[in-house]
């Protein structure tokens, strides 16, 4: 009996293959989706950490306006209308001064709204609120800048970090800062 010698592979050595390759160019879009995902996740903390910081510092700086005109809510909203005054040092050209309060609005204005470098383009909708013990009128008094903005939009695992079964919304960040001026 002479027996022929097979050479190549059968279509079933193929179709497996296939499948198996298949599998593994889904589980690399998806390892990649994640990636994306916590990447946007990370540059937000980062924006949000860098303009609450910075509008910390321009708050101690600017003291007498923290009880007037730095305390309230904002958000997005916040950003449709530009103050009056632009008290930026580099376009004031010496001559226009402005009040505590101006100067505090335009801070609020360029740190959150500013296009080049605000929360505005960067951050998926946010709103911060910023409020004082005792109305800061006393030295020593407390500052506290609360954000919350939308995180994880295109995630769907409701289990990250057990914030379901804590009671908070998974889509959810926040971040507080606490200083005295």
């Amino acid at each position: 009996m002479f027996v022929k010698k097979q050479s190549g592979a059968t279509l079933v050595e193929v179709l497996i293959a296939l499948v198996v390759f298949a599998v593994g160019v889904g589980g690399m879009a998806g390892l990649q989706l994640r990636s994306l995902s916590m990447s946007i996740d990370s540059t937000q903390r980062t924006v949000v950490l860098a303009k609450t910081q910075d509008l910390a510092d321009r708050m101690r700086s600017n003291r007498r306006a923290i009880s007037t005109t730095y305390s309230g809510v904002y958000s997005r909203a916040f950003c449709a209308v530009e103050p009056a005054e632009n008290c930026a040092d580099s376009n004031r050209g010496g001559a226009v001064s402005c009040t505590a309060d101006q100067m505090a609005a335009f801070d609020l204005w360029d740190v959150f709204c500013r296009a080049d470098s605000g929360m505005e383009g960067a951050v998926v909708d946010w709103q911060t609120q910023v409020t004082c013990t005792n109305g800061c009128a006393n030295l020593g008094d407390q500052v506290t800048i609360s954000v919350n903005w939308v995180s994880r939009t295109v995630d769907t695992n409701n289990n990250i970090d057990n914030t379901v079964a804590a009671g908070v919304d998974p889509t959810q960040d926040n971040l507080i800062l606490r200083f005295i001026p």
